[in-house]
């Protein structure tokens, strides 16, 4: 009796054994690959995250409905930079030291991503800025390239450059003001380049006004240049409200100026705030909202969470569209690390993203020739004047 009931529990210590070794098996075989994800939630710039968020998860999830890429299933880990560099740079370390992601969205901004762009380097894991512009977030400035920092928009001295040539070929303006965020690489950038070529084609900078981030008084700046006889007003700022406060303060002041902005700005807040004071006025941009073959995208996405997707949903999506490639084409060669992912970004060719179709510069981590949208503001609405494309 005793031989028989140890016989009986010898085979069921074995069952449960083989039926644990089978359960691990199978956890294994779920290998599962984290992609870090930086975006303003909250602070000053909270309007650009939002919506980006269950865009971005909606993805993730499609991809693992469908078996995931490669064998690997993927996870979003998502960070609020509360619209603060510093908090930027904290939880892009977070990602790379304790959450352990093969690769990271974001920033949006170049105040945030040109020391990201270090880190990311240090630690050999790569990052795709999305609508970050400045010339100095994939290239250093001594012009050696930051190998594991990537972007997916255009960068600022052609959209500096078709400003600059539209506003003299186009609008025939001869005398320009800027109106510079002191403290941003984006725009102080941005007008540099905006001003060497529209000196280059014959016009005059008639005034340089500055001012900082998070500042609502403008009306010293806009006086002076309301002096100086300028025909055009430049402001690339980074966050729309500074554009709007300083159309509506114009307006006050009788300023009848035109107006011209870049691609920080395009987003549907800024009519909302201020669009009959920048009737129109001129705004670059790399992607439009308008742009039909997005309306089915829109519907739907704002039919399910309830808020509109704005260009930094889509440069988002261009991101998270450019890491998959990465990752599947790595797996093809064996186990997805960081640097493997790294490596494919940066022999991207032809690859159909969200917006458009991506072939990423191996010496810039550019998108090659991404075109550029030059927009007016006509009875409240965007409408599209003409598309730039950089030689």
């Amino acid at each position: 009796m005793k031989r028989t009931t140890l016989s009986k529990w010898s085979g069921l210590i074995v069952a449960l054994i083989l039926l644990a070794s089978s359960l691990l098996s199978g956890c294994q075989q779920e290998k599962v690959l984290k992609i870090g994800f930086i975006t303003e939630q909250t602070g000053v710039d909270a309007y650009v995250g939002p919506a980006s968020v269950p865009a971005l998860q909606d993805r993730i999830d499609e991809i693992n409905a469908k078996g995931g890429i490669g064998g690997y299933k993927l996870q979003l880990i998502v960070y609020d930079t509360r619209s603060e560099v510093t908090d930027a740079v904290a939880v892009t370390k977070r990602l790379i030291d304790q959450d352990k992601v093969v690769a990271i969205i974001g920033p949006s901004w170049s105040a945030a991503a040109i020391p990201i762009a270090d880190i990311v380097d240090a630690a050999k894991v790569p990052a795709i800025a999305t609508t970050a512009s400045n010339v100095n977030v994939t290239v250093k400035e001594d012009g050696t390239l930051h190998p594991y920092m990537f972007r997916v928009c255009f960068i600022d001295p052609y959209q500096g450059y078709a400003q600059a040539d539209f506003a003299y070929n186009k609008l025939g303006l001869r005398k320009a003001a800027l109106l510079t965020d002191v403290a941003s690489p984006y725009t102080v950038g941005l007008h540099q380049f905006f001003e060497n070529h529209f000196k280059e084609l014959g016009g005059e900078i008639v005034a340089k006004e500055g001012y900082t981030q998070g500042d609502t008084e403008f009306r010293a700046q806009l006086a002076k240049i309301k002096d100086s006889g300028a025909d055009l007003l430049v402001m690339d700022a980074y966050t729309y409200k500074d554009v709007g406060l300083a159309a509506q303060q114009a307006e006050a002041l009788g300023l009848d100026i035109q107006i011209m902005a870049g691609d920080g700005v395009f987003v549907p807040e800024l009519l909302e705030m201020a669009g009959p004071q920048l009737e129109g006025a001129i705004v670059t941009t790399g992607v439009s909202e308008e742009s039909p073959e997005f309306a089915e995208f829109n519907a739907a996405f704002e039919a399910k969470h309830g808020v509109k997707a704005n260009i930094y949903t889509y440069y988002g999506l261009d991101a998270l569209m450019a890491i998959e490639y990465a990752i599947g084409e790595a797996a093809k060669k064996g186990p997805v690390t960081p640097t493997a992912v790294r490596d494919a970004l940066e022999t991207m060719k032809d690859v159909q993203l969200f917006t458009s179709v991506v072939t990423m510069e191996p010496d810039t981590h550019n998108p090659h020739n991404k075109p550029l949208l030059i927009m007016t503001i006509k009875n409240g609405k965007w409408e599209l004047l003409e598309t730039f494309q950089p030689q």
